[in-house]
């Protein structure tokens, strides 16, 4: 049985009936079931003793339960002990099961399922399940028994949605694993050599899989239809596409084999390849863990079509595959989508089939084969000579800059551009993810014992990854070179700086690094852990880290004295605070607390020496934070210091918030009188103050901003 609380998440997702509240909803929870395997385990047993069809309830398990290995995988990606330790935990269990005879056939395919949405590879042991069907297929001599149990798989999947690879592979993507590996090439040769032409795409996509059983009895496939001359000219132009992406030698001279067969018996002819247009490419900055996105709007003929690939630095493609569009309005509203969820950049078809190239050098070099839908994506964009390029700093540093502009300046001139990049958190919202957030970063965050110590301790997690950080600057390098940015030169001289072993200290942009890493790591640590058993309502925090309670209490007057003695050493006063809090409840847009609190402890964190004033200082200022926003609730209460001397110093920390925290105050949301403010403002500081603004105007001014706040 399930416990209430599980009950409760299943029961949220049903509600979540609009896409995108669903979407969001299932990241949230998954996220949330990595921090509670023993809810993971039970969704696994449930699902594992399936004996009927799946309901919409199983099917929310499945979701979840994949949702949940989705991240544990990342986060082992990311060199993260809990994600292997989440993963592997649910294998050993699913070796317990299979062990007591309590994984059924039905379970069986909806756990590789589940593994296989996850982007993890089903677990071997789902093949040692034993029953009348694993004994059918392990002893599958007879073809003719092998073939009525393919007719069976495949019929009502055909009927249901015809001539699609893509719905061909994941059904078998999900059955394979648990068929015996003894048999699962002569399966593989059985499916692939059936006559329709959509088995031998699925042959192609074959070659490509993780496992040499599959890949094998593709290749066999391929050559019983080369024998009974069903392989086509398109056939053979993907095999001359993907022949170079195969690490296996043996499979590659065999393929090479195959093509040179097919050309001596005339397959292929002089037919001429469908005219492509790439309307469009835009492609995602590269974040802090090497991943990218690209997506392009193709036209072949009449046919309209929107073809994405997801990259991973050190995994290479992790997922391609082209979406056939009615139309160019739906093209149009495609790509819109995707433009609207990454911080896209314009860019030609050199760069795609540059990053591709790329990004095929790194599968090879990991041992990780392409992703079969890469196939589909070359042919679809026309790019057929992609082929796996150097995945060096340097071979990408020399595509972006081919002249070798940034080599040939002086060293003043590339020192400046390498200062430059402390201007690149205001201007790349990528930035905010870059950090380091690995379990040997905690390990070593977590052994320091003082503001200076963690710098030192951050410092050496960035030293043993700079080739990391140097590859990442180098993509984005490559990426504004061919979108014309005037701001590649910066990035192409820091990537080279780094790989040429620069002091870190002296990259601006590796202290960013190295304070957002810390900072990081101090907000997950204090974060409270998001329950299960939640309310209904709020199956789970939404939040890493909310407001504190409304009725939290004002400070006392000994926390009012701490407060000031901390804000001594870096030349600050409490009114100076209470400006910067002000401004940071009046901005625009909601300002959450790890993002105001970022830049306030880069002003006041150096100053603070001992670990335990320094969370002392972040605790109080949670009480002010609560304390601004009750004042801005209140009518009467008193907005700005009645005190003219005290002024200048209020305006000018409610100014250290609005420059700290300028992505939440667009201009056109300010208006014409928010440029009055700021300047009556920024006059102030000078000492220049207007007693009628500071009286009336700007408190008026404040409670408005508050009132609207966007969240």
């Amino acid at each position: 049985m399930l416990p209430s609380s599980v009950k409760t998440t299943l029961a949220a997702l049903a509600k979540a009936s609009d896409p995108k509240t669903h979407a969001a909803e299932l990241k949230h929870f998954g996220r949330a079931l990595l921090e509670r395997p023993k809810d993971a385990a039970r969704f696994l047993a449930q699902m594992a003793g399936s004996a009927a069809a799946a309901g919409a309830g199983e099917d929310r398990m499945s979701q979840l339960l994949s949702t949940g290995l989705d991240e544990a995988r990342m986060a082992r990606e990311n060199g993260q002990r809990r994600g292997a330790l989440f993963i592997d935990a649910l294998e050993t269990q699913l070796g317990d099961l299979v062990a007591s005879d309590a994984l059924t056939l039905r379970g069986s395919l909806a756990v590789s399922g589940t593994w296989v949405r996850a982007g993890l590879s089903p677990p071997a042991i789902l093949a040692a399940r034993q029953d009348g069907f694993t004994a059918a297929v392990a002893a599958g001599d007879d073809p003719a028994a092998l073939e009525t149990l393919l007719d069976g798989l495949l019929g009502s999947l055909m009927r249901e949605h015809g001539d699609n690879v893509t719905v061909l592979q994941t059904l078998f993507a999900e059955m394979l694993p648990t068929v015996p590996p003894e048999a699962r090439q002569a399966l593989t040769r059985m499916a692939v050599a059936r006559p329709r032409e959509i088995f031998a795409e699925l042959g192609c996509a074959w070659l490509l899989d993780a496992d040499a059983e599959v890949r094998f009895g593709a290749l066999d496939g391929l050559s019983d239809r080369l024998a009974a001359g069903t392989v086509s000219s398109e056939t053979l132009a993907r095999l001359t596409i993907l022949r170079s992406w195969l690490a296996d030698a043996a499979l590659r001279d065999r393929v090479d084999g195959l093509v040179r067969e097919a050309l001596r018996k005339g397959v292929g002819g002089a037919t001429k390849a469908p005219e492509r247009k790439l309307h469009r490419i835009v492609a995602s900055p590269v974040d802090g863990s090497g991943a990218q996105s690209m997506a392009a709007a193709v036209q072949s003929g009449g046919a309209r079509s929107v073809a994405v690939v997801l990259l991973k630095q050190g995994f290479g493609v992790k997922d391609a595959y082209v979406l056939p569009c009615d139309g160019a309005t739906e093209q149009r509203r495609i790509l819109t989508t995707l433009t609207d969820e990454i911080e896209a950049q314009d860019v030609p078809r050199a760069y795609l089939e540059q990053t591709l190239g790329i990004a095929l050098g790194e599968g090879l070099e990991a041992g990780v084969a392409p992703v079969p839908g890469l196939v589909d994506v070359a042919q679809a964009c026309g790019l057929d000579t992609l082929r796996p390029l150097s995945t060096s700093v340097a071979a990408m540093l020399e595509l972006a800059d081919p002249e070798g502009w940034i080599a040939d300046l002086t060293v003043q001139a590339r020192g400046r551009l390498i200062m430059a990049s402390q201007h690149w958190p205001d201007r790349y919202s990528v930035l905010e993810s870059w950090f380091e957030d690995s379990d040997e970063t905690v390990a070593a965050l977590e052994s320091a014992r003082s503001p200076s110590a963690l710098t030192r301790a951050m410092g050496r997690v960035l030293e043993a990854r700079r080739a990391h950080w140097a590859a990442v600057i180098a993509r984005n390098a490559l990426l504004l070179s061919a979108a014309g940015s005037t701001h590649a030169d910066e990035f192409l001289a820091v990537a080279a700086a780094l790989k040429d072993g620069r002091d870190l200290k002296k990259t601006p942009v590796m202290g960013f690094i190295c304070e957002q890493s810390i900072l990081v790591w101090m907000d997950r640590r204090d974060a409270p852990r998001a329950p299960f058993d939640a309310p209904p309502d709020m199956p789970f925090a939404s939040s890493p880290m909310p407001p504190a309670p409304e009725t939290m209490p004002n400070a006392t007057p000994e926390a009012a004295d701490k407060l000031t003695r901390l804000l001594q050493p870096a030349g600050l006063t409490e009114p100076w605070l209470e400006g910067y809090l002000m401004g940071i409840c009046t901005a625009p847009i909601f300002v959450t607390p790890s993002d105001w609190l970022t830049p306030l402890l880069h002003i006041v964190g150096p100053s603070i020496e001992a670990e335990k004033d320094l969370t002392c200082f972040v605790n109080l200022l949670m009480p002010r934070y609560n304390g601004t926003v009750e004042k801005l609730r209140a009518p009467y209460e008193e907005l700005v210091p009645a005190d003219m001397p005290l002024i200048p110093i209020w305006a000018d920390g409610y100014l250290t918030a609005w420059g700290a925290t300028k992505l939440n105050w667009p201009v056109k949301v300010l208006g014409p009188q928010g440029k009055t403010i700021r300047k009556a403002l920024e006059q102030a500081t000078e000492g220049r103050i207007k007693p009628s603004v500071f009286r009336d105007t700007l408190p008026t001014w404040l409670r408005e901003r508050f009132a609207v706040q966007k969240g």
